[in-house]
């Protein structure tokens, strides 16, 4: 009785991972649709972040080469973005900056420009690698992968790939400080974002410490990708255009302000370790 009860346990599991998949395809597939249809400000935020967590969930099964290769595809697909999305961020911080400035319409007509070629170019990029029809393949293979696995399973290593990403997170912090590269900080946001997904994605079967980080490893990432996000707008004008005195002023104050905010919310996660 108790085995049957199980398998009923751990098939309403399955399920609703299997669920949660679908709804990150379906939510890819329509910001794909938005994408291409109009000028939807979060259609390419939405597609990445919906990318990005089905490529964390895959990373459940490591050994299987079909959801291997399918995890790579979505990778490749999510690369593909990553131009359009810096330049998206760079061009609303410059929009503010003008505003806040009264300086800067020459290089925010040229982040503009910029952008409208490079949403040209992803549009063909994504069309030529079939997205639609890749993440129709992964969720098919990904319901099918997870049918025949009990609750305890899925839970063990659930549980394991949260602890080894955990400790990659706690070794990207060791030797950091408010003072070091941007770069460096760039490094944990990587490690931080893992983490985070992972865990959003199997909260039902994680333990109780690691469910209750979740918020705190949200706020930090969100931290740190502002500081990030300074730092793309920073790197649009190293060669062609030079960054208004007044703008580079304003962004030393906001990168400061970040990565005060940035320690502080990671010292207090590190004492929850």
């Amino acid at each position: 009785m108790k085995k049957s009860k199980d398998r009923k346990v751990g098939g309403s599991f399955s399920r609703a991972l299997s669920s949660h998949f679908s709804e990150l395809s379906d939510n890819a597939a329509q910001a794909l649709v938005r994408l291409v249809d109009s000028d939807d400000p979060e259609a390419l935020h939405d597609l990445r972040i919906s990318l990005r967590s089905q490529r964390v969930l895959l990373g459940l099964f490591p050994r299987s080469r079909v959801l291997r290769k399918q995890r790579e595809q979505l990778g490749g697909a999510a690369k593909l973005t990553g131009a359009d999305r810096d330049l998206e961020v760079a061009l609303g911080l410059a929009e503010s900056l003008r505003t806040e400035t009264e300086t800067g319409e020459t290089q925010v007509l040229f982040l503009a420009n910029k952008l409208t070629a490079s949403r040209a170019k992803l549009l063909v990029g994504l069309q030529e690698i079939y997205l639609s029809e890749i993440l129709s393949q992964v969720e098919r293979e990904w319901s099918k992968k997870l049918s025949n696995k009990r609750k305890n399973v899925l839970q063990s290593a659930a549980r394991a790939q949260m602890r080894k990403l955990e400790k990659r997170v706690l070794i990207a912090t060791a030797d950091l400080l408010v003072t070091s590269p941007v770069t460096d900080w760039h490094s944990l946001r990587l490690q931080v974002k893992r983490l985070r997904y992972w865990g959003e994605g199997f909260a039902p079967v994680l333990t109780e410490k690691q469910c209750r980080r979740l918020p705190a490893l949200i706020q930090l990432q969100q931290r740190l990708g502002v500081l990030h996000d300074y730092y793309l707008l920073e790197s649009q004008f190293q060669q062609e255009l030079m960054l208004p005195e007044p703008w580079r002023k304003k962004l030393g104050k906001w990168q400061q302000h970040a990565l005060t905010d940035a320690a502080g919310l990671l010292q207090h996660l590190k004492m929850t370790w």
